[in-house]
């Protein structure tokens, strides 16, 4: 149970930090890098991915992301103690269409997979996340983005949501403020991202 937990939490986190994903002048292909913070099942993670999608037409796009976090304290189970450590990726497509001219309607269907491990044991899951909200870029400077995602991980499954803030420093390169939340899952952003 404790693993599963786990295994659905990282799954949502992954989720969450590649939904950074024309009509508007929003970006459909770019690349990022990314730190991550905060807690999964009640225990403190950190660490870095990365991230890209690639517009495929005016309204399709690919995404892909791959994340490793480690717990930030050693973890005891049973008699053993170790670091947590979970490495996974997911990818998927996309579609989006305008609402208006600074607004875009975007929603996602992804393949997940993460492995766990600890103490020399591992853990895979694997299952699809499906996500739906909003970008938006009120200014040449700001983009804001709101999703709701739904994770389906073998016998499990999660409704989260996330929320970004990007500051374009150039036109195409902006630095990303993020929050994530599901049930056994809260997390921080920060990442750079590169509009190609």
């Amino acid at each position: 149970m404790f693993k599963k937990s786990l295994v659905i939490g990282v799954i949502s986190s992954i989720a969450s930090f590649s939904l950074a994903a024309e009509e508007t002048s929003l970006s459909y292909t770019h690349a990022g890098i990314g730190y991550e913070t905060g807690d999964i099942a009640d225990i403190d993670f950190s660490g870095f991915g990365l991230y890209g999608s690639k517009a495929l037409n005016d309204s399709f796009f690919l995404i892909a992301s791959y994340l490793s976090i480690e717990s930030d304290d050693q973890f005891t189970l049973g008699f053993a103690t170790d670091d947590i450590e979970a490495t996974g990726f997911n990818f998927g497509i996309g579609f989006h269409t305008p609402i208006n001219s600074t607004v875009d309607f975007v929603s996602t269907l992804s393949y997940s997979d993460v492995e766990l491990e600890f103490a020399g044991d591992s853990e895979d899951g694997n299952g699809y996340v499906l996500a739906a909200g909003v970008r938006a870029l009120p200014s040449d400077v700001l983009e804001l983005s709101a999703f709701i995602d739904y994770a389906d991980i073998e016998d499990g499954s999660e409704t989260g949501y996330s929320l970004g803030a990007r500051y374009f420093t150039t036109p195409d390169i902006s630095l990303g403020l993020g929050y994530g939340s599901s049930d056994d899952f809260d997390a921080i952003t920060f990442d750079v991202r590169f509009d190609l």
